[in-house]
């Protein structure tokens, strides 16, 4: 071999060499001890506004069905329907001719019953003086008083069926029992109506406020009342209600708690909670759907772990992948209560001050060695050219 030649080999070699070499010292130093990098999220205390995200569907506060009193044939209808009647307004007309009818002939009735207890009265005071002068027979002075006492209990009679009379005749007038928005007419005008019929003439519903029952689990029904006796949550005693529509947008008012049932809905297993909310413009409708999200409290100093930090598998099993002491992965179940914004507030399981691992999840196993990437570090990088 020439000694050009040589040298050539010699310089090839060592050129492979450095490069072999560089390549070497480029490697970060998690990848040379088998390190894998990962993002963590440290376990910290929050005060946690606690919110129950529950459905449910509007009612009115008041609803009347308005039924007639009495038998006969409607005259008039007086409203508008859709409108807003209020309380004692006239809404309906039936024909009161049969009613005035009665009314003279009980004002008849009783008049005649009075003429008759004149009569008697006179004849009982008559037979009573007689008696002491013993001008007449013991008997005959008893049916006197008889008929005296019957005369009057004819008039008490005939002063009720004349009363009976005037409430029939102001039935034929039908009122507004309560202020409210009417809905339409069920009857027109020549209908036949009766007292007692199934079918109302019309509703009237009163829409401001207005109730939203929504439906909330026993189980979390139970916990509430739990952390409130217990003390654990901070409350003002109301809980207000923040109503949303079914494409998502906010309802403008806000409402509170009025009531929760005692008991607990057998088929459904659900407890019901009643809010009372303001509709001064009419937005809800009765049965329209709604969510609500009720705001019941705070959970002050509550341990908290961030949302894509924790695992689900498919038995519902929750856990977490932590670093431990060593440097290295482990597992740990933990259980989990309310949610809030992207955190989750821990029972048990981790502590605070434990990292849980947010990123590379799919590609760590317990027991590999793992670095935490220091976020500050991530800002500080370079741009690379």
């Amino acid at each position: 071999m020439s000694l050009f030649k040589s040298n050539k080999y010699i310089l090839s070699t060592v050129a492979v060499a450095s490069v072999l070499m560089l390549s070497a010292c480029g490697e970060q130093p998690q990848q040379q001890h088998g390190a894998m990098p990962v993002d963590v999220f440290t376990v910290k205390t929050e005060n946690v506004p606690v919110i129950s995200h529950l459905t449910g569907r509007a009612t009115p506060t008041r609803k009347a069905e308005v039924r007639p009193q009495v038998t006969g044939i409607l005259q008039k209808r007086l409203f508008t329907e859709g409108s807003t009647v209020q309380q004692g307004q006239q809404l309906y007309q039936i024909d009161p001719s049969v009613y005035e009818a009665n009314v003279k002939s009980a004002e008849a009735s009783l008049a005649s019953a009075k003429a008759n207890l004149h009569t008697t009265q006179l004849r009982a005071e008559r037979y009573t003086r007689l008696l002491e002068q013993k001008a007449v027979s013991k008997q005959d002075y008893d049916d006197a008083q008889a008929s005296f006492l019957s005369a009057k209990a004819a008039v008490r009679s005939a002063e009720a069926a004349l009363s009976k009379a005037n409430i029939d005749l102001a039935y034929t007038k039908v009122y507004a029992p309560i202020s409210g928005t009417i809905n339409r007419s069920n009857v027109t005008e020549g209908a036949l109506v009766a007292a007692g019929q199934a079918t109302p003439l019309t509703t009237i519903q009163q829409m401001d406020p207005m109730y939203v029952d929504l439906g909330q689990s026993a189980e979390d029904h139970l916990a509430l009342k739990k952390n409130l006796t217990e003390g654990k949550l901070l409350n003002d005693g109301k809980a207000k209600v923040e109503l949303y529509f079914s494409d998502g947008s906010k309802y403008s008012q806000e409402g509170t708690i009025e009531f929760a049932e005692v008991s607990v809905d057998e088929t459904t297993g659900m407890v019901n909670l009643r809010a009372i909310v303001p509709n001064p413009d009419g937005v809800l409708l009765p049965g329209i759907f709604l969510r609500g999200d009720i705001y019941q409290g705070v959970l002050p100093n509550a341990p908290v772990v961030i949302a894509n930090g924790v695992q689900r598998e498919a038995n519902g099993i929750t856990y977490v992948y932590i670093i431990d002491d060593k440097g290295t992965v482990a597992r740990r179940n933990v259980k989990l209560s309310y949610e809030y914004d992207k955190y989750f507030v821990i029972t048990d399981g981790i502590k605070v001050g434990d990292k849980v691992i947010t990123s590379n999840v799919q590609k760590i196993r317990e027991g590999v060695p793992v670095v935490p990437i220091d976020p500050n570090a991530k800002q500080q990088a370079p741009a690379s050219k």
